[in-house]
This record gives C-alpha cells, sequence and structure tokens, in this order.
C-alpha cells in the first residue's frame, strides 16, 4: 500500500513524501498538460542525469529512478530546512566545512547547482551536517556542449561558491579571512544583480518615505 503526504509545489510539479510500506521516498511529479507537462519532464530527466553522476557523493540524496510518468524518485533524508534552523547551528565550523566538501565533490562530479543561495535547497541533519536539496536547476558538464558548456558550468561553479561564502559570512564580506577568501568571486550576472537590487531599495524606500511624509501632511 502507498500513501502519498504533499510537500510542495515548484516550477517542476508537485512534490509528495511517498511511504511504500518498507520505507519513505521524496516523489518529483510533473504536472500540467501538453507542452508544459512535456517541458516538465524534460526537465525532470535532466535533474535524473545530475543526480546519476552524483551516486556516493556525500551530502547528496540518492535516486532511485524515474516512473513511467517521468516522476522522480528520491532519498527522504530527516532534516530541518536550513533558512529555518540556521541559528541553531551547534557547530557552525564543521558545518560550512562539510558544505563545502559537498560543492566540491558536486563540482568535480561535472554537476554545478545553480541555486544555494535559496537557503531551502539545504537541508540540516539530525547530527548537524548539510544535505544539497534539488538539482533541478543544476548545469552538467558536457563534452559535446564545447566551450560555450564550459563556461557556463564554471560561471555556475562560481556562483556555488559564492553561495557558500554568503551563508557562512551572513553577506559581511569584509570578514571573509585570507584561506576563505579564494571561494569569492562575483560573476558578471551577481554583480549586475547586486546593483539592481541596491538601487531598488533605495527607489522603493524613497517611495516609502515619501508616502509617510504624505500621511502626515494629510492628519
Amino acid at each position: 500500500m502507498q500513501i502519498d503526504q504533499f510537500l510542495s509545489r515548484g516550477y517542476q510539479g508537485v512534490v509528495y513524501l511517498r511511504d511504500t510500506g518498507t520505507g519513505r521516498v521524496v516523489v518529483k511529479q510533473p504536472m500540467g498538460h501538453g507542452l508544459g507537462l512535456w517541458l516538465r519532464r524534460v526537465m525532470l530527466r535532466r535533474e535524473y542525469a545530475a543526480y546519476q553522476r552524483l551516486q556516493g557523493v556525500p551530502g547528496v540524496p540518492r535516486c532511485f529512478g524515474v516512473e513511467a510518468d517521468g516522476s522522480l524518485l528520491l532519498e527522504f533524508l530527516e532534516g530541518e530546512p536550513y533558512r529555518e534552523t540556521a541559528t541553531a547551528l551547534r557547530d557552525r565550523d564543521m558545518f560550512f566545512s562539510e558544505l563545502l566538501r559537498s560543492i566540491l565533490a558536486v563540482h568535480a562530479a561535472g554537476v554545478a547547482h545553480a541555486d544555494l543561495k535559496r537557503r531551502g535547497n539545504i537541508l540540516i541533519s539530525p547530527d548537524g551536517r548539510p544535505v544539497l536539496l534539488d538539482f533541478g536547476s543544476a548545469v552538467l558538464r558536457s563534452r559535446r556542449g564545447g566551450w560555450l558548456n564550459g563556461l557556463l558550468f564554471r560561471q555556475i561553479c562560481r556562483m556555488d561558491l559564492n553561495a557558500w561564502v554568503k551563508l557562512k559570512y551572513r553577506r559581511r564580506y569584509d570578514l571573509i579571512p585570507a584561506e576563505d577568501r579564494g571561494y569569492y568571486h562575483p560573476t558578471m550576472i551577481e554583480s549586475v544583480a547586486r546593483v539592481i537590487r541596491r538601487l531598488w531599495r533605495k527607489l522603493t524606500g524613497r517611495q516609502l518615505r515619501k508616502a509617510r511624509r504624505r500621511r502626515r501632511t494629510h492628519r
């Protein structure tokens, strides 16, 4: 008997926790119709290819394959999302050392995660170790992809390491010691995005202050 428990919904489809009677697995099921369904199945096949390369990499769930409907089956691991429990880490140095080791092992396997700045994609296991989740945006190194694939792969690897630095030092880049400075190299995309965010914050902050002044003058 199989019992499915809804976990979340994302751009790839719906995520369930399935109790098979002998254990629990995570099911990523593509949803939709027509072209949308086809695209989601293609994306999950790409994610499956990433997990195939990552079998045995520490801190990455095992993948049990793809079902006939295109659903991806993944190992269920206990833990809490990093975004909710980061401040309660028992050993920050150990956690980030293990996280860096996992990221470098993922890169060595020819996979770049591409979405580690989302803290929900990192799980803290019961023994305080990191687990990397959701390789749906991953970039795979391919010899057939030529120089363009190589360039993209290197850029995404840099973004993964920049995310590690950002999380470890909580955006306090002035606190990065010499031994970790080599892991932080903002890409062009990240630099442009940072400028846009700053301008947006200034603009929205200015508009907010104007609105407050208008409210005060109308009282």
